[in-house]
């Protein structure tokens, strides 16, 4: 577990280090986040979240929704496989629909004897089905992609409070000669303040940096996330 958290710090610094390269633009984006968990019984739960992102220094915006089954192997690990649509309107250019299937491995473990201190990390393996359109009458594409998404975080509890800071680095599994092979990374610092056994609130600071293939960071988002965490329980 050690080996593990001293990697990703490693990886994380490493990320955070490069992004001033090659840097020529940048937006500020606000993020509204639901999440939902209801736990049929103490293996199984339905995880869906439904969220808007609101970009103020572009046109376009995106609404997405999101749900899988999860299923808990022990007390460390669970696994996910579910469904996303996702929408970016743009009334001065393309929409873009998205529909993405995603299969999930998650991770959580305490670092400390009181479980004050704990690492979470999930991978996410995506496949990305996108359909483009102008004046949502001429198709201009269908795409598709594939791809995998590594998050981690270290947090900290401290009564009713959480604190956390970690990243995500998306890693590319398309066209290599134009396409840096971690095109995206996203920097977190979480608060989050827990209401009670069923219901925390949580703001985050995100950084995003877009990357290119042999240039760094050409682009970064400053994302103000704030959610709603709730879980539901069938069975009392």
């Amino acid at each position: 577990m050690k080996k593990i958290l001293k990697i990703s710090i490693a990886i994380y610094c490493f990320l955070i280090s490069d992004v001033s390269i090659a840097q020529i633009s940048d937006d500020k984006r606000l993020w509204l986040h639901y999440f939902n968990s209801i736990k049929l019984n103490k293996k199984w739960s339905v995880d869906t979240d439904a969220a808007y992102l609101h970009q103020f220094d572009l046109t376009a915006n995106r609404i997405q929704a999101r749900s899988g089954v999860k299923y808990k192997i022990n007390k460390n690990f669970s696994v996910r496989i579910g469904m996303g649509y996702f929408y970016v309107f743009d009334p001065e250019g393309a929409n873009v629909s998205e529909i993405r299937p995603n299969q999930d491995i998650i991770g959580k473990h305490y670092i400390s004897r009181n479980k004050s201190w704990f690492f979470t990390q999930r991978a996410r393996f995506e496949e990305q089905f996108l359909t483009t359109t102008i004046e949502d009458e001429l198709i201009k594409g269908k795409d598709q992609k594939n791809r995998l998404r590594y998050s981690y975080m270290i947090r900290k509890a401290i009564n009713s409070w959480t604190f956390g800071i970690g990243g995500e680095m998306f890693i590319n599994f398309n066209d290599k000669s134009t396409n840096a092979f971690v095109n995206k990374h996203r920097a977190y610092a979480v608060i989050n303040k827990k209401i009670n056994d069923n219901l925390a609130l949580e703001a985050q600071y995100i950084r995003e940096d877009s990357f290119k293939y042999q240039q760094g960071s050409i682009y970064h988002a400053d994302v103000l996330r704030l959610c709603v965490k709730q879980v539901i329980h069938t069975k009392k």
